[in-house]
C-alpha cells in the first residue's frame, strides 16, 4: 500500500484499478486460498480469488463514490463513468462466482457467499439509482444466501 500512498491514491487507467484493487482486496482472495487449503485441502483458483477480492472492492468503491468524492478521491480510471464502473464490478464479480464453484466445505462456501451477495445485490441497488439496500434487504440476502447450496 505504500505504493498506493505514494501515487496520492491517484487511479488513472484500467491498469491502475486493477493494481489498486489486487493490493486492497486481491491479496486477500489470494491469502484465502492459501487458508483453504491449509484448513482443509480446498483447493480453489488464485487469479479468480483476486477476481473475488476485486469485485469486492470495485463495489466498494461504488458504493462511496460520492463521499470520496468530497474528500478530493476518485478510483474511476480517467474517462470512466459509472457505466464502465458497473462493468468493471460485473465483471470481476462473475470471476468471484466462479471461484466459489470449486468450494465444498459448507463453513467456507458460507464465508465466501454471504459477501458476494451482498456485493451483488448492492451492484443491483446501485445500478437502480439507489444509495444502498435497507436493513431487512440486507437480512433476505444473507437469509437467502445461508440457504443456497
Amino acid at each position: 500500500m505504500a505504493k498506493w500512498a505514494g501515487k496520492d491514491w491517484i487511479v488513472k487507467t484500467r491498469e491502475d484499478l486493477d493494481d489498486y484493487t489486487y493490493y486492497v482486496a486481491g491479496l486477500v482472495g489470494v491469502m484465502l486460498t492459501d487458508i483453504w487449503r491449509w484448513y482443509d485441502g480446498t483447493e480453489t483458483d488464485r487469479d479468480l480469488a483476486i477476481g473475488f477480492g476485486r469485485g469486492l472492492q470495485s463495489v466498494n468503491i461504488l458504493r462511496n463514490y460520492k463521499e470520496d468524492a468530497e474528500r478530493d478521491v476518485d478510483f474511476f480510471p480517467n474517462d470512466w463513468k459509472l457505466p464502465q464502473m458497473f462493468s468493471y464490478a460485473e465483471e470481476n464479480l462473475a470471476l468471484a462466482d466462479e471461484y466459489i464453484k470449486d468450494i465444498k466445505t459448507k463453513t467456507i462456501l458460507n464465508f465466501c457467499k454471504i459477501p458476494l451477495a451482498l456485493a451483488h445485490s448492492t451492484l443491483d441497488a446501485l445500478k437502480e439509482g439507489r444509495e444502498k439496500m435497507s436493513r431487512t434487504e440486507v437480512v433476505a440476502v444473507v437469509n437467502k444466501a445461508m440457504r443456497s447450496k
